[in-house]
């Protein structure tokens, strides 16, 4: 999805992961950030959020959600995450970053409360329900403490991916505020939906999902109560070209994470956007037959849109050479990815991909390196994936 952008805008990214491959630095099956795009990227969202008063959530799933990645990011600028669950928050908090939000897709279990509250120490907590409110406003007062909540709300037609329904219904939000206003371990902060954003059928630009809709009116309804609405958070496609839009429509947070790689959908057809390409994934040729090279894989993700791939035994060759991907189906497990053989191919030739990944749910490793741009490449951290 990204092989084409990513040659256009960061080649030196591609050469250095065949150089680290091809040396052994790296195994396959290993994504490759670039530290020094991500750096960049991470300053700009920053600088641009800033100049529209937003707040930001950094995202690290994408990345492997790993200490070392949080702490680059809040170097750069950003300076609290948001934890996609539970582990994430942990990963995070036991290397000192700092979380902004935990809850945003998945609620944390009902003896957790007190851990998320005493230990990992949120800004807000997005909450689904009352029951969940309740247990969350207990564990507070146990400790002492009044937490922060945001709520997420949905109406019928908006738009929610499969596998992360819940929240709110807007039209039941009027009766279940005051039974919420009652809790006095927390405080209704604002609202938050997800995904505000999607790409438009053309592919030229984002537009609005009927969910920013119910984030208007939602905050209409809390406002009625007399709730000071402080935090509207409204999470998707958030980037340096988004921030501008979002702000306008009265959105005070949002939640990068593809932005900091530069691989939203946008940036695989916008070339003007201003973050670059920073992250690739490292496979090797390990058996081939008359039609087909086999890669070796682990961090194939069903939704990557993957249509081609790069290949070649030395940094030179592999940005000049492209092999289409056949697509495995996406019950099977990725034992192996497969490409449509090529007559310069060789077993051991280093394959690089470039697509809309997820690492958290894959089984790869992840290679930060810095010095691509220069041609000598360094490793400046390995997460190792363990069994």
């Amino acid at each position: 999805m990204f092989v084409d952008m990513t040659l256009k805008r960061n080649e030196g990214l591609i050469s250095a992961a065949a150089l680290l491959h091809q040396d052994g630095t790296i195994p396959p099956n290993t994504y490759v950030i670039d530290t020094d795009a991500l750096e960049l990227n991470v300053r700009a969202l920053r600088q641009t959020a800033d100049r529209y008063r937003m707040n930001l959530y950094y995202m690290t799933k994408q990345l492997g959600r790993s200490g070392f990645v949080g702490k680059l990011i809040e170097q750069s600028g950003i300076e609290r995450a948001v934890a996609v669950d539970i582990d994430e928050a942990n990963n995070l908090r036991e290397s000192g970053c700092q979380i902004g939000n935990i809850g945003h897709i998945v609620q944390p279990g009902k003896t957790q409360w007190k851990h998320v509250i005493g230990k990992l120490q949120p800004e807000v907590v997005t909450l689904f329900s009352y029951e969940r409110a309740k247990q969350l406003s207990d564990a507070a007062l146990e400790l002492g403490h009044v937490q922060d909540v945001v709520l997420r709300v949905i109406k019928g037609s908006d738009t929610i991916f499969p596998g992360q329904f819940g929240g709110f219904p807007l039209e039941a939000l009027d009766g279940q505020l005051p039974e919420l206003l009652k809790l006095k371990g927390i405080r209704v902060a604002g609202v938050t939906s997800f995904p505000v954003l999607q790409i438009n059928p053309e592919r030229t630009d984002f537009a609005f999902t009927s969910n920013m809709e119910t984030l208007a009116s939602a905050v209409e309804r809390l406002e009625h109560r007399g709730i000071e609405v402080k935090h509207v958070n409204a999470p998707s496609a958030t980037c340096c070209h988004t921030i501008p839009l979002l702000a306008k429509y009265g959105v005070t947070h949002s939640e990068p994470g593809h932005a900091m790689t530069g691989t939203t959908p946008l940036h695989a057809y916008n070339e003007h956007l201003t973050e670059i390409p920073a992250m690739v994934y490292v496979s090797e040729i390990s058996h081939m037959d008359d039609q087909f090279a086999y890669t070796i894989a682990g961090g194939f993700y069903a939704r990557s849109n993957m249509e081609k791939a790069l290949y070649g035994s030395t940094p030179g060759d592999i940005v000049k050479q492209q092999a289409n991907v056949s697509q495995v189906p996406a019950e099977n497990i990725d034992y192996y990815g497969s490409l449509e053989r090529e007559e310069p191919m060789k077993v051991g030739d280093t394959v690089v991909y470039a697509f809309r990944a997820q690492i958290f749910v894959t089984r790869s490793h992840v290679a930060y390196v810095k010095g691509t741009g220069a041609g000598k490449p360094e490793l400046v951290h390995f997460q190792r994936r363990g069994m």
